[in-house]
Parts: structure tokens; C-alpha cells; sequence
């Protein structure tokens, strides 16, 4: 029988929250990136998307070769 005053583990809601933090300030950083862009250009520059997932493909490789360290990517 489950209690349905069951709590989750507050680590376990500490992780989610700084996850959803980090995944925050990234699309946050993203957004204002691009809107800075466009304000002074006026026109959408797509090259900074094409860099930021070089970037990111850049990263993962860097983590295949190295190897995770006891962590996932």
C-alpha cells in the first residue's frame, strides 16, 4: 500500500531543479543572444546557430574520445 503523504527524495528534487535551471540559462542565454542580433542587425543571423552546434558536436566528440569520467554527457 502507497502512502499518498509520500514525499520524493530531496536530493532527487534538488538534482531536478538545477537541471531545469541549467536547461534554462542556456535557451535563456540562446534567446537573448539571437535578439541582441536581430536588434542591431535586423536581420536573423544563422551562423551563430550553425556555431553554437559546432559547438555542441565539438563537445560530445571531446567526450567519446576522453571518456565520460564516471559521469554521463
Amino acid at each position: 500500500m502507497v502512502s499518498s503523504s509520500a514525499l520524493p527524495d530531496p536530493s532527487f528534487l534538488f538534482a531536478q531543479a538545477l537541471s531545469g535551471l541549467t536547461a534554462a540559462m542556456f535557451l535563456f542565454l540562446i534567446a537573448a543572444g539571437l535578439s541582441l542580433i536581430f536588434g542591431v542587425l535586423r536581420v536573423l543571423n544563422f551562423s551563430h546557430g550553425s556555431f553554437y552546434m559546432l559547438g555542441a558536436y565539438l563537445a560530445f566528440q571531446i567526450v567519446q574520445w576522453v571518456g565520460p569520467g564516471g559521469t554521463r554527457f
